[in-house]
């Protein structure tokens, strides 16, 4: 009892789900905690404003030319960023496919879907390649999160669990059953590891981008 939400449902009855927060004194779970967000953007947005003026008012302290060189790197920083964001897109444009497409191509059946195609064209080592791509893209995203461009992170973000299906079923039929590709043990295994490690990745990446964009 001690560890259950304080508030009471639509219903009159006492909520049955464990508490995550205390909000004015009283123990919420996820659901009713919602009552406070605003509240809480309120205080967020004010301690916000307050963090920036601090800084603006200490730059405005400085010599002209220790302010001179501040903005410089600041600016340099926000030129860096876009260099970053668009070298990202096009990781994306070049293995996947540009994000007003993604949508549509991906929720398409197995053997429709384009990227399906793509796959079953490669030999064995561009396979394997394409699998370490596409987690290194991942990588990179997550690392980056904060600065990539949101129209891609969602898309990536939206067909995330369709590009993981797509290689493990292209995995099964065409590479663990043989067929024409013909792997030693050892390539399988490197194979199997890569498989693991991309799930992984994603899931890491599909956790930043809730915690970013999602609460």
């Amino acid at each position: 009892m001690k560890y259950r939400c304080q508030c009471i449902t639509l219903e009159g009855r006492r909520c049955k789900k464990a508490f995550s927060f205390v909000c004015n004194k009283a123990k919420c779970c996820f659901i009713h905690a919602n009552a406070y967000l605003k509240y809480v953007l309120t205080i967020q947005n004010a301690y916000k404003g307050y963090h920036c003026r601090k800084y603006v008012r200490l730059l405005a302290r400085l010599p002209c030319d220790i302010q001179g060189k501040i903005l410089f790197y600041m600016r340099y920083d926000a030129k860096k960023n876009k260099c970053i964001q668009k070298i990202l897109c096009k990781k994306v444009d070049t293995l996947l496919g540009i994000p007003q497409t993604l949508r549509i191509g991906f929720v398409l059946a197995f053997f429709e879907n384009p990227y399906t195609h793509t796959l079953i064209q490669m030999d064995k080592t561009e396979f394997a390649n394409n699998i370490l791509q596409i987690s290194h893209l991942y990588k990179l995203y997550t690392k980056y999160m904060s600065i990539i461009n949101h129209d891609y992170a969602n898309a990536l973000y939206f067909i995330n669990h369709y590009v993981i299906n797509i290689i493990a079923e292209c995995v099964y039929r065409y590479h663990f059953i043989g067929g024409s590709y013909l792997y030693t043990k050892e390539e399988l295994t490197a194979l199997n590891n890569s498989m693991q490690e991309l799930k992984k990745v994603a899931d890491v990446f599909k956790l930043e981008y809730e915690y970013h964009y999602c609460q």
